[in-house]
């Protein structure tokens, strides 16, 4: 078998330790990753990225045949796709060190870039079931690919609608895909690889941990052109994938809970600091200004308008200062403390220009000396 240079970024990929941005660091330095690859411990020496992870590679290349894992990746009907190739989505391709490699089984299609993020709680009540299906339901109807993490609750309830609606829906989750997590959603995994695909970043043997989640929740959000959270607690992890979103300049979405449900606090939380309250999907439709089923231009629409948005916000300062507050205010909600910390700016100036800020509408105080985009 022929390898490839794409070959060569499956290797990487496996032995593991080299991320988007320390892989493009890799590429930069060497040209390709098969030079990479064939190069000895004195050339990686180099590239100072440390002994350990030198020997790491070095002992993997000895025991690591890339033929026999393509061959293993054939047997589970698994294909890969790089960030060179025509076939990745071009949505991911928007975010800042996109993964350089994706595993799926199914197919990747260009409809799946106009496509919205449903997430939310494992343990949904009646009232969160309800309004998932009503909102992937109108989505579903109308074209949009329903991208969710095929967890328990509310992924799961999305995913189903929109297998149920005749669209396609891809499931982003954190392990190597030659397993299915959780057990139970074997047979849903297997019916949307039929009508879209399941994704990973992990290579096989990789299990599902702690840690292997808030990777897969930054491919939720980035491949959505908006994310909508489903009930959830404070600290749910349904807020981390928002919180990508909000990163990547993707508008958030939550559907409000009745207060007197800890699942709410989540979706509550979210629209204190910024979120859209939608009850419908066609709220989302609205504020994202597309109208599908649509594809190819009208995804590079949808970009645009989700770019403008961002560089009005980001370009157009007054002053370095309020530049520099709203970068450090774009991470997420600050105390006013912590801006002064972080910026190297006088507490008086910071109040100034956050008040010129807020008449702007470009911070909210949320009292108590917290403010947010």
């Amino acid at each position: 078998m022929n390898l490839q240079e794409r070959d060569y970024w499956l290797a990487f990929n496996v032995c593991g330790g080299f991320g988007p941005k320390r892989f493009a660091v890799v590429l930069k330095y060497f040209g390709s990753a098969r030079q990479a690859w064939e190069a000895g411990k004195g050339e990686w020496e180099k590239l100072r990225l440390g002994l350990k992870l030198i020997d790491r590679l070095l002992t993997f290349k000895k025991e690591f045949d890339i033929v026999s894992y393509k061959l293993r990746l054939e047997k589970y009907l698994i294909k890969f796709v790089v960030n060179r190739d025509k076939d990745y989505p071009d949505i991911l391709k928007e975010i800042e060190a996109p993964p350089y490699l994706l595993y799926y089984k199914g197919s990747l299609l260009p409809q799946d870039n106009v496509s919205i993020s449903a997430v939310g709680t494992r343990k949904a009540t009646s009232y969160g079931r309800a309004a998932a299906q009503k909102i992937t339901r109108s989505l579903s109807i109308r074209g949009m690919t329903i991208v969710s993490g095929l967890a328990r609750g509310i992924d799961g309830i999305a995913h189903r609608t929109a297998l149920l609606y005749g669209a396609r829906t891809l499931a982003v989750v954190g392990h190597g895909l030659d397993k299915i997590y959780p057990s139970e959603h074997f047979q849903l995994a297997d019916k949307i690889v039929k009508k879209g695909a399941v994704i990973s970043q992990f290579p096989l043997d990789v299990r599902a941990r702690v840690g292997t989640f808030p990777a897969r929740n930054r491919v939720i959000a980035g491949l959505g052109l908006g994310t909508v959270v489903v009930e959830g607690m404070g600290d749910s992890g349904s807020l981390i994938t928002a919180d990508y979103a909000r990163q990547m300049g993707r508008p958030v979405f939550a559907v409000p809970g009745p207060i007197t449900s800890k699942l709410s606090d989540g979706p509550s939380k979210l629209i204190k600091n910024g979120a859209k309250l939608i009850t419908s999907g066609e709220d989302i439709i609205r504020e994202l200004k597309i109208n599908p089923p649509a594809g190819g231009s009208k995804f590079k629409i949808a970009i645009k308008n989700l770019k403008l948005k961002k560089e009005g916000k980001e370009i157009n300062f007054s002053s370095r200062a309020e530049e520099r507050i709203w970068k450090i205010l774009s991470e997420g909600e600050k105390h006013i403390d912590q801006l002064a910390r972080q910026s190297g700016l006088m507490p008086a100036e910071i109040s100034a220009v956050l008040t010129v800020m807020e008449l702007e509408g470009r911070v909210k105080n949320l009292g108590s000396g917290e403010y947010c985009l």
